[in-house]
């Protein structure tokens, strides 16, 4: 069965993301491969599934206006961790923090962040973006 697709704005108008409810959609599984499936117009798309080799996707994410990327092609995500996708807005990161250079220089409102398991570590692949949507593939 396909649903619709979800779109979660976060913009200087008040609108509100929820990620936790995109959090809680892969914490449905053991676990979650997620991989960058493409790059059009300036939206990044990424897709997740079970297992990375069949590439039988059940959720699409796209970020709108992608202007920083800092993430393996794809990447495993511990859905058994607390908390493993987030969102900054812009607003709250200090100009002068070199964080704030590294992200934002080319734009962007918001860093959304994954955090990705590795062989031997746990680390945060980030993606710059001024919104994300998604929609439940199956």
């Amino acid at each position: 069965m396909r649903q619709g697709i979800h779109i979660f704005l976060i913009s200087k108008f008040g609108e509100v993301m929820n990620i936790e409810t995109i959090s809680s959609i892969l914490k449905k599984n053991a676990w979650c491969n997620m991989e960058i499936c493409g790059f059009h117009k300036n939206d990044l798309i990424v897709k997740g599934c079970l297992e990375i080799t069949d590439q039988d996707y059940f959720i699409e994410l796209k970020f709108g206006n992608a202007t920083y990327i800092n993430a393996p092609l794809s990447w495993t995500i511990d859905t058994t961790d607390s908390c493993i996708f987030t969102v900054t807005d812009k607003s709250t990161i200090s100009k002068e923090l070199p964080e704030f250079q590294k992200y934002f220089h080319l734009g962007g409102l918001y860093l959304f962040s994954f955090l990705a398991e590795f062989f031997s570590s746990k680390e945060w692949v980030y993606i710059v973006a001024d919104s994300v949507e998604y929609k439940m593939i199956k």
